[in-house]
């Protein structure tokens, strides 16, 4: 099953587009799912033939490859052949006809995902167009985004897991989607016919990437080529279903009591909720990502989900294997004699009260700061940053390097912003950089881990999200991390692969200020933050706050301001 992949983008494109603007989101997501649909009666008949393979590196030994070949004539008339070291399917669709030949019993539910994602990126346009009429829409990162809470219970508790989708603004493509029991992520599109395909789709947890190799007009085929009649066939057919989880539990045959481990960190008492597959037989077969509110029991759930045993699912009278949640609560106890965390929301919100002067009611200040990077060009270039503060609803950060510029500002109830030149992207990492601890809008605390760490001989607490190695090694793609000394300075961070070291701190109106933050990347300085100066204002002009014409509206990004 697949989940999205909400990654810190930083280094982005900026600015609107008329697509962005659409005054009915749903029909310019319709129109964006049909133009990449290849299963539709007006595609022009084709053969397509993709390579599968783990998308990561450190996911070489999970056995997902293999490779689809389809067919296809029209909506009712293809073959698809799917194989992977597990599986392997021969299926021929003609009219109401259907023919299968399974070597293996079981069809892993992201082999299927893979195989309709690549023809149907959107498999069930008009549940998810209705889910659009009140999904909430932001901007984010040169997209547009759509996210809905898709609910699930035991029956006496629920929880929500997260659904979404995000079109290019510039293109108008899809870039990812995905809920239960479907999804991906579409990049490198081209022309076949009309229809805008992504030759390369990623699937699943771990992840695996479809590559086409082929895609081409279907040509001559032997008569008998879509032949459904035809002898040796399987009976029944090996078909899945998605079901609600009310459903799937009328079968529940047993289920192991949960022994939850002790909670060092987190809320002692919540729900969890996770998807699971269960094949023909009612063997829990897949246990996807687990949503919990505290991921201490996240083990024990998926070995306790594990062991469930269902009675086979039947559809029109026979077994089918079933796309489904599994929700359930826990309560545990702290364990007698260890070291216990605040939560990561805690130390996220007194690091902000402690480095960031925005953070608090004071008085108005100026804020000058210099910087050295290397802009797209490959030019070394010092940079400038003033952060102008008079109130919450009053403040303007702007930064300049070579001929650009990145500017944010707001006046009341009204925000702005302007990026100029190549390198504004650049620009607004810098303004991360500086003021990096997450908004709490974009927060949610079974993401991050608690543990004691040391920074340059200096004792700290780390609040980490994201894959860790067994040795260590941060996922430069998707770690992010916080650290912070006992008084709550923060010391490091990580994000994007880059890691900043802050360095001589400062009061100033009761925040401690680096004077001088290092940005590293592979070991290597790739920029340097001074702040030069900061002190108390008056009489600022309130024509500042102001950026007529370029008024914005904050998007789901992971800055407070």
């Amino acid at each position: 099953m697949w989940i999205p992949r909400f990654a810190i983008l930083c280094v982005v494109a900026m600015g609107s587009t008329a697509f962005a603007r659409d005054n009915n989101p749903a029909k310019t997501f319709e129109r964006a799912a049909q133009r990449s649909t290849l299963n539709q009666a007006t595609t022009k008949p084709f053969h397509l033939k993709a390579l599968l393979a783990p998308s990561l590196e450190r996911d070489a030994g999970s056995n997902r490859t293999g490779e689809v070949e389809i067919w296809w004539a029209s909506p009712t008339r293809w073959k698809q052949e799917v194989r992977s070291p597990e599986f392997h399917q021969i299926a021929i669709v003609d009219g109401n006809v259907q023919w299968q030949k399974n070597e293996g019993q079981y069809y892993p539910e992201w082999l299927r995902e893979t195989a309709v994602a690549l023809i149907t990126p959107v498999p069930n346009l008009h549940e998810v167009l209705a889910q659009l009429e009140s999904a909430d829409v932001k901007r984010l990162a040169g997209t547009t985004d759509f996210s809905w809470t898709m609910m699930s219970t035991d029956g006496s508790v629920q929880k929500g897991m997260g659904c979404g989708l995000a079109l290019n603004d510039r293109t108008g493509l899809l870039v990812y989607g995905g809920c239960l029991g479907w999804g991906a992520e579409f990049k490198d599109y081209s022309d076949f016919h009309g229809r805008m395909v992504a030759n390369t789709v990623s699937v699943g947890s771990p992840e695996v990437t479809a590559k086409i190799t082929t895609l081409e007009d279907l040509g001559n085929v032997p008569p008998d080529f879509f032949d459904a009649q035809a002898s040796g066939g399987d009976h029944p057919l090996l078909e899945t279903a998605i079901v609600p989880e009310a459903s799937l539990r009328k079968s529940l045959l047993q289920m192991e009591v949960p022994a939850w481990p002790p909670l060092q960190d987190g809320p002692l008492e919540g729900v969890l909720t996770t998807g699971v597959v269960v094949d023909r037989a009612g063997r829990v077969r897949e246990v996807g990502i687990i949503v919990s509110d505290n991921p201490g029991v996240n083990e024990a759930a998926e070995k306790a989900i594990s062991a469930m045993q269902f009675a086979p699912y039947l559809q029109n009278g026979i077994p089918v294997q079933v796309v489904s949640r599994i929700t359930m609560p826990f309560k545990s106890v702290r364990p007698a004699g260890v070291e216990t965390f605040d939560s990561a929301r805690a130390y996220f919100e007194r690091g902000r009260q402690v480095c960031c002067p925005s953070a608090h009611t004071g008085s108005p200040y100026v804020l000058q700061a210099e910087f050295q990077a290397t802009l797209k060009d490959g030019s070394v270039e010092n940079g400038q940053y003033v952060d102008t503060w008079k109130s919450e609803e009053d403040w303007r950060r702007e930064a300049t390097i070579g001929e650009s510029r990145y500017v944010r500002t707001r006046h009341g109830d009204t925000w702005y912003e302007l990026a100029e030149g190549p390198d504004a992207p650049l620009l607004r990492l810098v303004f991360q950089l500086i003021e990096p601890i997450p908004a709490m809008d974009t927060f949610v605390e079974s993401d991050w881990r608690i543990k004691r760490d040391t920074v340059g001989g200096v004792k700290t607490v780390r609040v980490l999200s994201g894959y860790e190695a067994p040795d260590g090694t941060l996922d430069p793609e998707h770690a992010r991390g916080f650290w912070f000394d006992e008084d709550g300075n923060l010391q490091k961070t990580y994000f994007m692969g880059l890691e900043s070291r802050r360095y001589d701190f400062r009061s100033f109106n009761g925040a401690e200020i680096p004077q001088v933050t290092r940005v590293i990347q592979d070991d290597n300085q790739v920029m340097w933050i001074h702040v030069t100066q900061v002190a108390a204002a008056s009489n600022i002009p309130e024509s500042i706050f102001k950026l007529p014409g370029h008024e914005w509206t904050r998007a789901f990004t992971s800055e407070v301001r």
